[in-house]
This record gives C-alpha cells, sequence and structure tokens, in this order.
C-alpha cells in the first residue's frame, strides 16, 4: 500500500482511493481477492511439475528466515535462537533465488527464461555488499546472534554505521527489484520477467516472495 501511495505520488497522481473508503486503505484484501478469482493457467509447453513448484520454492525461504528474526531485545521474542543467526538469514534468503531460475526455465518462454537469468544475476550479485553491511554490525557488536545484537546496541553506533546502512537500503532495492534496479522485470524488455507466464494465486506468491 505505501508502494502504491509514493508512486502514486512520484508521478503526481492519487493512487488507490476507494477500497475500504479512506484512501485505498485495503487495496491490498482488494488486490488479493482479485488474484485469488483469476484462473491459474500452465502453458502447454511448460515444465508442469517445476512450474507449479516455483512460486513455493521463490517464498518457503523467506517464510523460513522468521523463526531466525527476533521481534524484541530478549531470548524469549525469537521462535528459535541461531548462534549464527545473521548469516543464517542471509544465506536462507539467497535460496529463493532458485524459485525465480524455476519459473523462468519452466515456462518455456524465452522472455521468462532471460527475467530468470537476470533476477538471478542481480539477486546473487547484490547479496555479497548485503552481507558486508550485516557483518559490520556483527562486528560492533562482537556477535552474530541477532538477540545478541539488539542486546549489544548502543546509539553510538549511527553514525559509524552511515555508510553501511546506505549500502544495505541500496542493496535491498535491488533485491526488491525496485527502480532503478527493475531490469529483471523490464515491462519494455521481457514483459514481466520470470514471472510472465503465471497468473492468480502463483503470481500473487511471487509478488509475496519479493516483500518477503
Amino acid at each position: 500500500q505505501t508502494e502504491h501511495k509514493v508512486m502514486a505520488h512520484m508521478q503526481g497522481r492519487l493512487g488507490p482511493m476507494y477500497a475500504g473508503g479512506f484512501h485505498g486503505w485495503a487495496q491490498l484484501v482488494a488486490d488479493g481477492v482479485k488474484f485469488a478469482q483469476k484462473e491459474d493457467v500452465v502453458p502447454a509447453d511448460a515444465d508442469r511439475r517445476i512450474f507449479q513448484l516455483a512460486p513455493a520454492v521463490a517464498l518457503l525461504p523467506y517464510l523460513l528466515v522468521i523463526v531466525a528474526i527476533p521481534i524484541g531485545p530478549s531470548e524469549g521474542a525469537v521462535g528459535q535462537v541461531v548462534d549464527a543467526g545473521i548469516f543464517f538469514v542471509l544465506a536462507v534468503m539467497g535460496v529463493g533465488v532458485l524459485g525465480s531460475l524455476m519459473a523462468g526455465w519452466a515456462s518455456a518462454n524465452k522472455f521468462s527464461l532471460l527475467g530468470g537469468l537476470r533476477t538471478a544475476a542481480q539477486l546473487l550479485a547484490y547479496e555479497l555488499p548485503m552481507l558486508l553491511a550485516a557483518a559490520s554490525v556483527a562486528m560492533a557488536a562482537g556477535t552474530v546472534s541477532l538477540p545478541g545484537i539488539l542486546n549489544a546496541f548502543e546509539w553510538w553506533w549511527l553514525p559509524w554505521q552511515i555508510v553501511g546502512a546506505l549500502v544495505f537500503f541500496v542493496a535491498g532495492l535491488a533485491e526488491l527489484q525496485r527502480p532503478p534496479f527493475d531490469m529483471p522485470v523490464a515491462d519494455s524488455e521481457i514483459i514481466f520477467g520470470a514471472y510472465t507466464e503465471y497468473t492468480g494465486l502463483r503470481f500473487a506468491l511471487f509478488l509475496l516472495a519479493e516483500y518477503a
């Protein structure tokens, strides 16, 4: 919803205004209903099993890391305390790129395959700067455990972590494939990249994976 509004204001328009009655707050719910009502189409030449499995492969790694991300400073505020939590999260997130590769290959579409390769190249390329930015915080805390980093946090870190924060923000935009890093889904070149042949809830799962 925030992306809808920000992009609308950047383009000089209002964006969603009617769903839910107050500035379109229920637009995401409306979009979800729309995806659920769409027909689930599998291309005739596609590898059906891989085509259907790809959205789950793309989304599950991002759901898995939720168990290791704390919502508070105590160890009781995390599903599972992982000693190398920060590296576990980044490593598991890197597996999600397999879903895009599977989608591009299984679709039997040249645009999808090219989009899948672009997605894989971009996500893997920006994993390194994201890892280095996260490692700078771990070095300051003296631990790679996520609850340990929260417990060790000091406000005087902020000036020293500005560069790392900028690097992490830019790498995060690239991982989300948002402008100016939207080459994998460039509409004018490859329609919608690896997800060109997907419709309905399977397409929605890929969108969820991007934001997870």
